[in-house]
């Protein structure tokens, strides 16, 4: 009978157990409390950049005044990287003037670093847009000859006093 008697009390004692848990667990559900953890993470970054010199700024690299047909001009540029990475390095044309003459003279750009030479571009100055020039280590200066050329078989009567001009603009990403 002892065992009897044990039964119904050890359920009293699980149910009790039970609802003090479901008691606790409802009072933390819907309690109205959140919990929340936040840490601040602070990063200094510094940008590596490109920086483009020119050995002649706002220059003209070639004065080709005067010219007649059956001459050629040439000029010389370095340009340089003083920046912190290398980067590309494209060359364009901006702001074309005098047409007509620009479609007769010829424009050739090489490399001439190191005492080399190597095409960059050659056409007539008016179709001139851009060339890209390759990569540019950090510190590396390379030198750039400009040849413009009038050939003598252009000698229309309409080109004489004709002025042409263009701007080379050197810009570079990393």
């Amino acid at each position: 009978m002892d065992r009897l008697s044990m039964l119904p009390r050890s359920r009293w004692l699980l149910l009790a157990a039970l609802a003090l848990l479901s008691l606790a667990l409802g009072s933390a559900l819907f309690s109205g409390a959140t919990f929340s953890s936040k840490t601040a993470n602070s990063a200094s970054l510094a940008a590596a950049s490109i920086k483009l010199s020119s050995s002649a700024p706002n220059q003209a690299i070639v004065a080709a005044t005067g010219m007649s047909p059956g001459e050629s001009r040439q000029g010389t540029i370095s340009i340089g990287n003083e920046g912190s990475v290398a980067g590309n390095v494209t060359l364009r044309a901006t702001g074309l003037t005098g047409t007509a003459l620009a479609a007769v003279i010829e424009l050739k750009v090489e490399d001439t670093t190191g005492g080399g030479s190597a095409q960059k571009w050659s056409g007539k100055l008016g179709s001139f847009s851009n060339v890209s020039l390759g990569s540019f280590a950090a510190g590396a200066t390379r030198s750039y000859r400009f040849t413009l050329s009038w050939p003598s078989t252009s000698n229309e009567a309409s080109l004489q006093g004709a002025s042409t001009s263009l701007a080379f603009q050197w810009t570079g990403s990393s």
